[in-house]
């Protein structure tokens, strides 16, 4: 009798179970870019989140969490709006995106859940804990203008300049540290340390972009094995004394601190005579070798489009300075030399002193940092029940205990406040003050030295907060394309031989038109 009105209700689908009946797991599947196997840091995420899931499952043995890898952001863009052309019937609850896809997500009606109806919901609400994790919900906010909040911030980053401060203190001539032997550490990549000429004297940190392009050319000089024929066959650079890792951060960051228009929360607005200016005299330092983005780095893989990792020039002891994303620290721990880690440097019109830019453009700039990093956007799961368990999820994930482990795992800053108080995370930001030497031919010395970079990132981080430095590029439903015309239209520039000025002027205007066509597309 028990069985026969067990399936009877089954049948029916009514919500209450006597007794006896079994119930099925509330399962909710995130799509994110972390890995079982390949690239070292995409599987240490997938174990640390696998480790996080498996912790919540226990308190919530009624919910099953699947996390399925989906390669990239690009990819896991894509293939949301693959899923809701095709009705939505294949939608993750969760996935790892930038929040630009959410905006045109949203046009479906029904499809992004709006996570801040369930902020003060009294069963799974932030409740006290909200404080702690309030900033950091008002600066994802921030980039929507007035809109609507689509997505939730999950682990944050931004923009540091890592360089070789074995080349900065080098004096007179002779190697700046030593070669590396990567077999002592496995799968290091090798560090073959630069000759400098007696030229050399210690280098400053450059705090703006005049001094950084003159510190550029005098590389150059001092360093003449390792600059000499930069180009190969393919026109990429073997060598190159600056490299900003992301064309599109480049673009939006100096627009951002020249007061130059790139998108309000409407309209497109990049394509402007001061910008074209600027993306001009950025073509003629391109040109000179002094500046380079990751897609001028040699290709590794032509059919896939790949070139080398920005960091493992510098590792190779051929980029002196890098503008990348503040988890690169992680990345740079390789023997023969060591890294100073700080402030990205300050554009304005005046570091392009060859240029003339309309009254608008500071001649100074104001000092920015990109505030970057996954964030997580939720959808409808059909139900209420299921919509309660994805929001739990996301309190869960991003506690200050989990939020300290993810933090420690990956190098990103955690969202809430109290994770920096954690033991975990202290040890790390402690580190930043610790000595570090060229040699890290030991677990032990690599470890120091990748926390001490890890610290020095998070001090940085401080300091953006304590100066408002923080931006987040304004978000519309064009701003998606918009960042891709724009990276795209930097490598275009970049990428094509262009050496007389009327020949850079007409490449310029013909990529700025194209890359706005794409993005009003």
């Amino acid at each position: 009798m028990k069985k026969s009105l067990c399936s009877l209700l089954a049948f029916l689908s009514v919500g209450a179970f006597l007794s006896g009946c079994s119930k099925e797991k509330t399962r909710i599947t995130w799509w994110n870019d972390y890995a079982q196997t390949g690239e070292s840091s995409a599987t240490q995420r997938y174990d640390y989140v696998e480790s996080v899931i498996a912790a919540f499952e226990k308190e919530h043995p009624d919910i099953e969490v699947v996390q399925e890898n989906h390669n990239s952001y690009g990819e896991i863009a894509g293939d949301v709006t693959d899923a809701l052309s095709a009705g939505g019937r294949n939608l993750p609850n969760i996935a790892s995106v930038y929040p630009d896809n959410a905006v045109i997500w949203n046009k479906t009606e029904g499809a992004v859940l709006h996570p801040e109806e369930y902020f003060e919901d009294e069963e799974v609400g932030f409740g006290d804990t909200y404080e702690d994790i309030k900033a950091s919900i008002n600066a994802e906010k921030s980039g929507y203008g007035n809109g609507t909040l689509l997505t939730l911030p999950y682990s944050r980053s931004s923009e540091a300049m890592f360089l070789n401060q074995t080349v900065f203190d080098k004096v007179g001539e002779g190697l700046c540290g030593n070669d590396s032997d990567p077999a002592v550490m496995g799968d290091q990549e090798k560090y073959t340390a630069p000759r400098a000429a007696a030229s050399k004297v210690k280098y400053e940190v450059p705090t703006n972009y005049t001094d950084m392009i003159a510190l550029a050319r005098q590389m150059k000089s001092d360093f003449p094995e390792v600059f000499a024929n930069q180009r190969d066959s393919d026109n990429m650079l073997t060598a190159v004394p600056i490299c900003y890792d992301s064309g599109d951060n480049m673009f939006i960051t100096f627009s951002k601190m020249m007061g130059i228009p790139y998108t309000d929360e409407a309209k497109v607005l990049f394509n402007n005579d001061d910008a074209k200016k600027m993306m001009i005299q950025l073509k003629k330092w391109n040109n000179e070798g002094l500046i380079a983005t990751a897609d001028q780095l040699p290709i590794t893989n032509a059919e896939e489009g790949w070139h080398e990792y920005s960091t493992s020039m510098v590792n190779y002891g051929k980029v002196f300075i890098l503008i990348s994303s503040t988890t690169s620290g992680m990345y740079l721990g390789v023997d023969g030399y060591r890294v100073g880690v700080y402030q990205t440097p300050t554009m304005g019109g005046k570091d392009m002193k060859d240029v003339t830019f309309s009254s608008s453009v500071s001649a100074n700039g104001e000092h920015y940092a990109i505030s970057q990093g996954p964030s997580l956007c939720l959808f409808e799961g059909g139900d209420e029940e299921v919509n309660k368990a994805t929001f739990e999820f996301y309190t869960f994930l991003t506690n200050t205990e989990n939020g300290a482990g993810l933090s420690k795992t990956t190098g990103y800053f955690p969202v809430r406040e109290s994770s920096s108080e954690t033991d975990e995370l202290k040890t790390i930001i402690e580190a930043a003050d610790s000595e570090i030497t060229d040699k890290s031919n030991s677990a032990a010395d690599l470890t120091a030295k990748t926390d001490h970079y890890k610290g020095r990132s998070y001090e940085i981080n401080q300091e953006y907060i304590a100066q408002d430095d923080y931006f987040i590029a304004t978000i519309n439903d064009k701003s998606a394309a918009t960042r891709s015309a724009v990276g795209g239209m930097v490598n275009t520039i970049f990428n094509t031989v262009a050496t007389t000025d009327d020949a850079i002027e007409t490449l310029v205007n013909e990529a700025f038109q194209s890359a706005y066509l794409k993005a009003i597309a």
